[in-house]
């Protein structure tokens, strides 16, 4: 029987390539014609994040800087790859540094794959975490992520008047209970909560989860975590930091507890996407960008909400008498006139987030100022921004009224790199 010979195939265009790149462009013609004014997307910085495409891309390579006699004594170990090692323990002093932690690392790759490896890591089933609840901020998934590592979940008690965990009674579950973690993990809020007192009593392991806050901490805004008391800090860099799609974990102490996390990291993450650490570490060295963003961030946040307010917009106000966040949450009557409010301002080119929001408000949208002020946002655009929010909340929107949305916005990235 004669072989089959196998020739390679002549190269020809591909109608589904020239489809996916044809997307890919009108998608970011779209994304350079809008404005993101939700708290959980970011715009990094082109130069910074440039090694995503980079030869680094695909590579396996380990944080450890190890000698050759270290090496041996591995399971396994891939070769050419000692400079990366060293360079990311670079970065992640640089890092450590500047969050007050004695160790960190970036294996991790998102919010809640920091959260499930964290508690896979160092949690046994059975054990009891003390958890900041859906209800009062905290993220929607993670109560079933913790369910479904074996473990018991007490909620904390929220204060819904003031819109804030109720400390003296948590502070009687901590004496009931004994739980062996505590977990705040606020992704939504418009005041920034301190836990000092709260930890007082607290004997197990505390982590805070920064994500919301990060940039904010680096500046001197916020508190830092572990002078509250916190143990360990976790925060994803591409929500209020404009960075990769990654998450760190840094530690008060190189303790047992860090020793135990670290071997968990190594043995449930195989790849940690280095050239995402490369561009944390060029994108932390923008410490004075990094300060000036910070307070702009949440002047605007400020300044939107008392303009919405004057036109008429059902915000809900925050509490002037403790620390802000970027966050601004509009009420509405029901959850098909949240959506529909959530569709036209997508018409006009605002990208906001539809959700149920905490502490019994009922559905409406959540906004975030991180990327318009990465995009160029100042307080002087916000009463604009408001009265467009307005118009566009009183009915369907225009044709007239999208161009004049879509001016603003053109503007406002004008001044991005003023």
């Amino acid at each position: 029987m004669e072989q089959e010979v196998y020739r390679p195939v002549r190269e020809s265009v591909s109608p589904f390539r020239d489809f996916l790149l044809s997307s890919v462009r009108r998608q970011e013609a779209i994304f350079k014609s809008s404005l993101i004014l939700n708290p959980v997307e970011n715009i990094p910085f082109e130069d910074d994040i440039s090694f995503a495409s980079s030869f680094m891309h695909g590579l396996y390579n380990t944080d450890k800087v190890r000698s050759n006699e270290q090496k041996v004594g591995t399971v396994h170990q891939f070769s050419g790859r000692d400079q990366i090692a060293y360079d990311t323990r670079k970065i992640y002093s640089s890092w450590a540094n500047a969050l007050g932690a004695e160790d960190l690392t970036m294996r991790l790759l998102s919010g809640l794959h920091a959260h499930t490896t964290i508690f896979m890591a160092l949690a046994e089933p059975g054990q009891s975490v003390l958890l900041l609840p859906e209800i009062a901020g905290g993220h929607m998934a993670t109560h079933n992520i913790l369910k479904r590592l074996g473990l018991t979940v007490i909620d904390m008690a929220v204060d819904h008047e003031n819109q804030c965990i109720d400390i003296s009674a948590t502070k009687e579950l901590i004496k009931k209970h004994n739980p062996d973690f505590l977990f705040s993990d606020r992704s939504e809020g418009l005041i920034f909560e301190v836990f000092n007192e709260l930890l007082e009593d607290f004997k197990g392991v505390s982590i805070f989860d920064a994500s919301q806050y990060l940039t904010g901490v680096l500046a001197g805004i916020y508190p830092n975590p572990f002078e509250m008391g916190f143990d360990l800090m976790l925060s994803t860099l591409h929500k209020n930091f404009p960075g990769p799609q990654k998450a760190l974990v840094a530690t008060r102490e190189k303790n047992e507890v860090w020793k135990k996390l670290l071997s968990g990291i190594s043995a449930y993450v195989s790849n940690m996407h280095n050239y995402g650490t490369y561009t944390a570490g060029i994108t932390l060295e923008r410490q004075e960008w990094i300060r000036a963003y910070s307070t702009r961030v949440l002047q605007n946040a400020i300044s939107l909400e008392d303009h919405l307010i004057e036109f008429g917009v059902n915000v809900v106000p925050r509490r002037r008498d403790l620390l802000p966040t970027p966050h601004l949450w509009v009420k509405s009557p029901g959850r098909e006139e949240a959506f529909q409010f959530f569709k036209d301002l997508e018409s006009c080119r605002f990208l906001t987030n539809y959700r149920k929001l905490p502490y019994g408000l009922g559905f409406g949208l959540r906004l975030g100022l991180n990327a318009a002020t990465r995009t160029g946002l100042y307080p002087d655009h916000t009463r604009q921004l408001a009265s467009l929010i307005a118009e566009i909340h009183q009915g369907k929107p225009s044709l007239a009224l999208r161009h004049e949305c879509r001016a603003f916005i053109e503007d406002i990235w004008s001044r991005r790199n003023s």
